[in-house]
C-alpha cells in the first residue's frame, strides 16, 4: 500500500504511547479478525509476510493489552451475545509448511492463539495449489510471451522483466478465480504447454504444504485448525455432490487427524460471488458454527446474531505489514472512518 507523506505522518502518530486510545470507544464490543497467507522464509524465499513485522505487531498488541483470543473463543462469545472489546483474532489460510514451522512458533512466543484453515487435499498430497502452479510456470518460462485460448477467447501476455511477468501472472490468476474448476485446470495445462514448462506432480519446496505431523505439533503449541475445503475450488461453481465432498470431506479429515479442530469454515477466495445460500445450508447441516470471509469488517455479537446466515459471514481484514496500519485497524480508526463516510458500523 503506497501512502502519501501526509498520511504516513498521521499514521505514525498512532505508534506514540496512548495515542490510539482516543478511538477506543469505537471498538466497544467489537473484534478485529486478521487474515494472513504466506510467510517469508529467510534469504531464499523472501515473498510473504515478514516474520519481523509479525513479531513487531504481536509485541505492540501485547504491550497495549489488546485481548488476543482464538477464533473459537470469539465465535462462542458472539453466540452468547458478548465479545471482549478490542479483541484481536489471527487466522491463516491454506496450510503451507512455513505456517506451522515458522509462523506457528512466533505466535506461541507471544502466547497468541491463531487458527489455520487447511485445504486437506493439499496436506494429503493430492494436489498443489492451482495459483502456485501458474506462478511456477511463469517463473520457469524461458520465453517472454504466450498466447492461449480460454473459453473461446484468445489471451496474450508479454513481458520484458519481473514486474511485467508478475502482472501477467496476477491477471491470469484473477481470471481463473471466476472459472469453473475443470476450465481452470485446462487453462493451466494450456499455459504449461505453450511455455514449455513441465509442472511437477508434487510441489517444489517453496510451495509445499505442512504435514499432518507438523499440524499436530503446532496444535500442541496452541495453533488450532479449521476446514478450507479439500481442493480449494470456488464453491459457487461446483455441483451439489462436489460441494458436499469439498466441505464435508475437509471437515472429516480434520476430525480424523487432529485433536480439537475448530468448527468454523473458510470459503476459498471468500468474497460474495464465491458462496451463497446453498453453501451456508450445508455448513449448517454439518453443524459448523460459522464461516469467515475475505472481505474487511469488524466482528460483533450484534452482527453475528442478526440472522441465521450471519454466523457464516464473519469478515476479516488482511493483516497489514506496516505497524501503523495494523494499529489503524485494531484501534478503531477504520471503524471511525466508515461511520464518518456513512458505511454502517
Amino acid at each position: 500500500m503506497r501512502l502519501s507523506a501526509l498520511k504516513r505522518t498521521a499514521l505514525s502518530v498512532l505508534v506514540v504511547p496512548g495515542a490510539a486510545t482516543v478511538f477506543r470507544p469505537f471498538m466497544r464490543g467489537r473484534a478485529t479478525v486478521f487474515m494472513l497467507h504466506r510467510f517469508a522464509r529467510g534469504p531464499v524465499y523472501r515473498s510473504g509476510y515478514p516474520i519481523p513485522a509479525l513479531r513487531n505487531a504481536l509485541a505492540w498488541l501485547r504491550r497495549n493489552r489488546y485481548p488476543l483470543i482464538s477464533l473459537g473463543e470469539l465465535v462462542e462469545g458472539m453466540e452468547q451475545g458478548h465479545t471482549p472489546s478490542r479483541a484481536v483474532v489471527f487466522t491463516i489460510d491454506d496450510g503451507y509448511a512455513e505456517q506451522a514451522t515458522i509462523a506457528g512458533p512466533v505466535f506461541a512466543e507471544f502466547d497468541c492463539p491463531v487458527t489455520t484453515f487447511l485445504t486437506t487435499g493439499f496436506l494429503d498430497g493430492q494436489l498443489w495449489n492451482w495459483w502456485d502452479r501458474i506462478e511456477f510456470v511463469f517463473s520457469q518460462a524461458t520465453r517472454r510471451d504466450v498466447s492461449i485460448e480460454v473459453g473461446g477467447e484468445r489471451i496474450t501476455y508479454s513481458w520484458s522483466g519481473d514486474f511485467e511477468r508478475r502482472a501477467a501472472q496476477t491477471e491470469l490468476i484473477s481470471r481463473c478465480k471466476r472459472m469453473p474448476n475443470e476450465m481452470k485446470h485446462t487453462t493451466i495445462a494450456k499455459l504449461s504447454a505453450a511455455l514449455d514448462v513441465e509442472i511437477p506432480v508434487r510441489p517444489p519446496d517453496h510451495y509445499a504444504p505442512m504435514t499432518w505431523d507438523d499440524a499436530r505439533s503446532a496444535e500442541k503449541s496452541g495453533m488450532t485448525f479449521g476446514p478450507h475445503t479439500v481442493t480449494h475450488p470456488i464453491l459457487s461453481k461446483t455441483s451439489d455432490e462436489r460441494l458436499e465432498h469439498e466441505i464435508g470431506g475437509s471437515w472429516r479429515r480434520l476430525q480424523e487427524e487432529l485433536v480439537n479442530p475448530v468448527p468454523v469454515f473458510c470459503y476459498p477466495n471468500g468474497e460474495q460471488p464465491d458462496y451463497g445460500p446453498r453453501e451456508i445450508a450445508l455448513l449448517q447441516r454439518l453443524k459448523l458454527k460459522g464461516a469467515v470471509l475475505s472481505t474487511p469488517g469488524y466482528a460483533s455479537p450484534e452482527a453475528f446474531r442478526r440472522s441465521t446466515i450471519s454466523p457464516f459471514e464473519i469478515p476479516r481484514f488482511s493483516c497489514p505489514i506496516r505497524l501503523p496500519l495494523v494499529i489503524q485497524v485494531v484501534a478503531g480508526v477504520e471503524r471511525f472512518k466508515g461511520m464518518f463516510r456513512g458505511d454502517g458500523d
